[in-house]
């Protein structure tokens, strides 16, 4: 058995514009990342750099179904896990955003991951949101490194 995290919100912003923020490093370093080693393509590994704090995460793209699901695992929290990201046209200006990570160990640092990375991903949702919907970084300020390099 394995512990899991899942966050879901409302985007008003047609499906495509939420998925192209998601999948386009340009666009996600508006609001998430600092920058992109590329976009986000099946079959690919792509280096997330969080320079406020210092982080790069790599990220193994599994799937890309445009418009629909990202599907990606990563190890930056300490064990391999799987997230995937639903997405779903409520209607011509409303995006569904569900995200699900899992494969944590059913222990307690399993679980004390998986809550942190509910955390994470409800703060993810809050900057997609807050750039989509309003034009706001909600990652600028965090420290002076956030800068493009």
């Amino acid at each position: 058995m394995n512990v899991e995290a899942n966050v879901e919100d409302r985007v008003l912003k047609p499906l495509g514009e939420v998925f192209a923020a998601i999948v386009d490093p340009e666009v996600m370093s508006q609001y998430f990342i600092t920058r992109s080693s590329g976009p986000m393509k099946a079959g690919t590994t792509v280096v997330w750099e969080f320079a406020d704090v210092g982080f790069k995460a790599p990220v193994d793209v599994i799937e890309v179904d445009a418009n629909r699901q990202i599907v990606y695992e990563q190890s930056s929290t300490g064990s391999k896990t799987r997230v995937t990201i639903n997405l779903k046209a409520i209607d011509s200006n409303t995006t569904l955003i569900s995200i699900n990570e899992a494969l944590w160990p059913m222990d307690p640092e399993g679980v004390k991951r998986a809550l942190g990375q509910t955390a994470g991903w409800t703060y993810f949702l809050c900057c997609l949101k807050a750039y989509l919907q309003f034009g706001i970084n909600l990652r600028l300020g965090l420290t002076n490194k956030l800068t493009k390099q």
